[in-house]
């Protein structure tokens, strides 16, 4: 977990865009990468993990930073990320909105989708990168937290700059790997907080959500313990057809069973962390959110958020 600091400035000027190209495309995410000021670049990345979570601080002249739908097509990262504002201001777009940040100000971006970083003036970056199978929130929930200006002096916002910079002080110190574990659950439960704090203020300029969607939505969060919820049982509880409850939640760009998977291990993530449940099983704790069958919730699990059910529980109980 040793702090690495790699200069461009150290690299002989007819190499030194290439370098830095790929110092910040290894670094962070596959990314163009294009300085906006004639001749050579001067930047600066320090890079350290605590567990599978990445820590960045980036500076240099400004630049254009984009990552394109072919780059999301081909990498392999799927990080939910945070950019801090130390210095310089920058426009962020992502998911068809635009934030400006500057210092004290921060933004929540996600790596799986194309998003742009415009730097008009010299910057300063602190950059969590956190991987999302490990956050126990939506697609739905992540993408309306992106592209927003977050105040980091307010709020829970004012959290995440001292976190930050404390981080920095502890990867110096050599953190042991139990110590990187529980650094990594805590910045996971804040990039919960802060997304889930979040309320997108165009929210109230929509037009109401279907009344049906909106029984069907109830319907699932009340009977998710029920391991024979499904499609028929959901459609017939609110007296609609399978086929337009399903053309219901692809208008949401979910489905159905997607949905009440995602609710049962979410709240089974939950409950793997309360000390009040630790005389339960794991499989007592998948039935307990309709999930009888233990090899079938460890899977789900594993696939879902990276480890087994009782790996997560062993780090919090």
């Amino acid at each position: 977990m040793a702090l690495v600091t790699i200069d461009a400035t150290t690299v002989g000027e007819r190499d030194r865009l290439d370098f830095w190209r790929s110092t910040v495309c290894d670094q962070f995410v596959a990314l163009d990468v294009t300085p906006q000021t004639p001749g050579l670049v001067a930047g600066k990345v320090t890079a350290a993990s605590v567990a599978d979570t990445h820590l960045r601080r980036i500076s240099s002249v400004p630049h254009r930073f984009e990552r394109t739908e072919r780059q999301v097509r081909t990498a392999d990262e799927d990080y939910l990320q945070i950019a801090l504002a130390r210095r310089g201001r920058t426009l962020v777009v992502q998911d068809g909105r635009e934030a400006v940040i500057g210092p004290g100000d921060f933004v929540i971006y996600d790596s799986s989708r194309p998003f742009t970083f415009v730097a008009a003036d010299s910057f300063e970056y602190q950059v969590c990168l956190h991987p999302k199978r490990r956050l126990p929130l939506s697609a739905a929930e992540m993408s309306a937290a992106t592209a927003r200006t977050f105040d980091g002096r307010r709020g829970i916002g004012a959290m995440l700059p001292p976190l930050l910079s404390s981080l920095d002080r502890a990867v110096a110190d050599d953190l042991p790997v139990i110590g990187q574990e529980a650094v990594a659950r805590t910045i996971g439960d804040l990039f919960v907080a802060l997304v889930r704090g979040q309320v997108p203020a165009e929210t109230t300029e929509h037009e109401p959500e279907n009344l049906h969607l909106a029984r069907a939505r109830a319907h699932l969060a009340a009977h998710l313990a029920d391991p024979h919820l499904d499609p028929a049982s959901v459609a017939a509880a609110c007296a609609i057809s399978v086929s337009y409850l399903h053309k219901l939640f692809a208008e949401e760009g979910t489905s159905v069973a997607a949905t009440i998977r995602e609710q049962r291990l979410q709240h089974a993530w939950e409950d793997l962390r309360r000390t009040d449940l630790a005389h339960l099983g794991v499989g007592a704790i998948g039935a307990r959110w309709g999930m009888p069958d233990p090899a079938a919730f460890s899977r789900a699990f594993r696939t879902r958020f990276g480890c087994s059910p009782r790996e997560h529980r062993s780090t919090w109980v």
